[in-house]
């Protein structure tokens, strides 16, 4: 199923600087990549073909390189990051390491967010490939905490307690198997003004494979404005 700016998926304009204009063909990009890292862990190839690819992909990371300017582009955008709407959206960060669409590291983990409920639920869908793979056919524990990361950022957000990530916790009951639909929830169970405290778990087959635990530093609109400012440098 096409996900935001692939073909046949819906479009979402981004205003970040160095994707706007150019939503669908950088998506597009990312997901050739993605491609190729997942191929390169996985062919078969001969000595002989393999060094001819390598050749190919050197070429092709030196016509790219070509466009990269000398100061790198923010991972967010000039007026990012955004509060309004959505918490923790695709358009938000382009580039991040586990939602970001335009990163062909990030899977990338699709996110969504039910506000129907009390407290908000924040859910990443997730099917994980070898690129991921920790144990033999299953999903390398540091890619499931990282998603429960940006899960429980994007519930913070939804309550309206954004900030770092203090303390991260993962039990992990069972494997997470690779190449089967992940689904990751989150949600603030304890919220002081200074300090959130978020629960979740993920499911595969409606089984729970993992359950997490996190404290976030709850800080206000304009000390995230200035941390994102600093690492844009």
């Amino acid at each position: 199923m096409a996900h935001i700016n692939q073909p046949g998926g819906p479009f979402q304009a981004i205003d970040h600087p160095a994707v706007a204009g150019r939503e669908r063909e950088l998506r597009a990009l990312a997901d050739a990549v993605r491609r190729i890292v997942a191929a390169t862990v996985t062919n078969s190839a001969s000595p002989a073909d393999t060094a001819v690819l390598a050749d190919e992909a050197n070429a092709l990371a030196d016509r790219i390189e070509a466009h990269v300017p000398a100061e790198p582009p923010p991972r967010y955008g000039s007026n990012s990051p955004r509060f309004d709407g959505p918490p923790i959206t695709h358009k938000r960060a382009p580039f991040d390491l586990v939602t970001g669409i335009c990163n062909p590291a990030a899977l990338p983990v699709e996110m969504v967010v039910d506000t129907e409920v009390d407290p908000p639920v924040s859910r990443g869908r997730a099917v994980f490939s070898t690129i991921y793979e920790g144990p033999p056919g299953c999903v390398h524990g540091a890619a499931i905490a990282s998603a429960f990361d940006m899960v429980f950022t994007s519930a913070c957000s939804a309550s309206n307690a954004s900030g770092p990530t203090m303390m991260l916790s993962v039990q992990y009951r069972k494997p997470t198997l690779l190449g089967v639909e992940t689904v990751f929830e989150g949600w603030v169970e304890k919220l002081d003004g200074e300090i959130t405290e978020v629960k979740g778990q993920a499911l595969q087959g409606g089984q729970v494979t993992a359950r997490a635990e996190g404290i976030f530093r709850h800080l206000d609109l304009d000390a995230i404005r200035r941390l994102s400012e600093q690492g844009s440098r």
